[in-house]
């Protein structure tokens, strides 16, 4: 416009001030002429959630018609009221997904860090060595309680599982710190004849191939769990809970259980593992290629019947030519079967 300036026509009123005032700066640009007028309805959304019942009750009361415009500090007020208040509302829900995030971050900081140094080609031999005693512990002390038998059965069958070593005989005669140093020096024992019988380097790539894969996969694990545990945490609130404090302190619990399950993980795979034997691939080639030259030379009487073994060894490729006249269409069939030629062998020709 030459004489006005951009002129600005808005049809409600935004949930946040900042987005008004960006709609409004479009019609001053570089001290431009401009100007905004907003309207705003007493049923939009924005004016029911907070306040319009009042003003609608105050103008029937007064009797005002519906038609005419209403121009009112009154109405301004309640509109930037209503817009404090959801702003205050975003915040608050913005600022708890930020503390669900900062819980997350923490964890995801842990977890990245050690895939780093496996990535980086590090040598993990002492973390497997700590993850062997610090497993061992935990094991025997589940079940062992201040030196007291309380379920021999169940440790002898753990330890059994986790470390390959046998403890039934020695369960009822040693003290639980005395069985805990038993179990990691035969799981040491393993660990060592493994080294010596796989090779130093190799072992060395065996422990960050074996990290790798379990750290990732009970991390993938542990992220469903704990979009899980935030997709319900809300509810804590109904018993006088803050929601932010118990998703932090249940999901770094969930976080200690997911780092003790892929030190049994890891410890189980490593102290299990077998070497399998160099298998003679260049005797394999062999065979595969007398089998290959040989293949065409084997006929077979029907799908099921007996091998011909009356055959030569190589036969040569022939083509076979057909020099019989080519029957017409309506002639009967060369098949013998009584049917025409186009009905029956040369119905699928052009």
């Amino acid at each position: 416009m030459r004489l006005g300036g951009l002129k600005i026509i808005g049809t409600e009123r935004h949930e946040s001030r900042r987005i008004d005032n960006q709609l409004r700066g479009r019609s001053g640009r570089q001290g431009d002429n401009g100007e905004s007028r907003f309207y705003i309805g007493l049923d939009d959304d924005l004016m029911k959630i907070f306040g319009g019942d009042m003003i609608t009750n105050v103008f029937d009361t007064l009797g005002a018609d519906e038609n005419i415009p209403i121009e009112a500090k009154m109405i301004s007020n309640a509109v930037e009221r209503a817009q404090k208040r959801v702003e205050g509302r975003n915040f608050t829900i913005r600022k708890n997904v930020l503390q669900y995030d900062d819980v997350m971050n923490v964890q995801r900081e842990i977890i990245y860090k050690q895939r780093r140094e496996v990535l980086d080609g590090q040598n993990m031999r002492e973390n497997i060595i700590s993850m062997i005693n610090s497993v061992a512990e935990e094991v025997v002390s589940m079940y062992l309680a201040d030196g007291e038998n309380t379920n021999h059965e169940a440790l002898v069958q753990e330890v059994k599982n986790i470390f390959g070593i046998d403890i039934s005989e020695d369960v009822k005669k040693l003290h639980k710190e005395e069985l805990i140093n038993k179990v990691k020096e035969e799981a040491m024992k393993i660990y060592e004849e493994k080294e010596k019988d796989i090779g130093e380097n190799a072992m060395r790539e065996i422990e960050r191939v074996v990290l790798l894969k379990v750290v990732d996969q009970k991390w993938m694990d542990h992220i469903d769990s704990m979009d899980e545990l935030k997709n319900g945490i809300g509810l804590r609130a109904y018993g006088q809970k803050n929601p932010v404090d118990q998703y932090r302190i249940e999901g770094f619990d969930m976080f200690d259980e997911m780092v003790a399950n892929i030190k049994v993980d890891v410890v189980k795979l490593m102290l299990h593992m077998q070497k399998r034997e160099e298998v003679q691939r260049s005797q394999t080639v062999q065979i595969t290629r007398a089998a290959q030259e040989n293949l065409n030379s084997i006929n077979f009487e029907s799908s099921r019947g007996p091998v011909n073994q009356n055959v030569p060894e190589k036969t040569a490729n022939v083509t076979v030519r057909n020099t019989e006249p080519k029957p017409g269409r309506n002639d009967p069939c060369p098949c013998g079967s009584g049917k025409k030629y186009k009905n029956c062998c040369g119905r699928n020709e052009n």
